[in-house]
């Protein structure tokens, strides 16, 4: 399943997949969802032990939602 479907198909949660496509910035476009849902510590809990059985595998795990939530503010400085 290419990232961007699997962003659209899980809003506002956290992923975990087996990578099986990378680009050529080896930047992850398609993977297997292992785990999915809107807690984090289960999400990575599910790819470590999906990490066990398949030491080799490669993981991604991101968040679809907004990295930043409505109603808050962010501002960055150069120093």
């Amino acid at each position: 399943m290419k990232i961007i479907a699997i962003r659209e198909t899980f809003t506002d949660q956290w992923v975990a997949t087996k990578v099986l496509k990378v680009d050529k910035a080896n930047v992850p476009i398609a993977g297997e969802v292992i785990a999915h849902g809107p807690k984090k510590q289960q999400v990575y809990r599910a790819a470590k032990q999906y990490r066990a059985q398949d030491p080799t595998a490669r993981m991604f795990i991101f968040f679809t939602g907004d990295p930043i939530p409505a109603g808050v503010e962010a501002m960055l400085g150069l120093g």
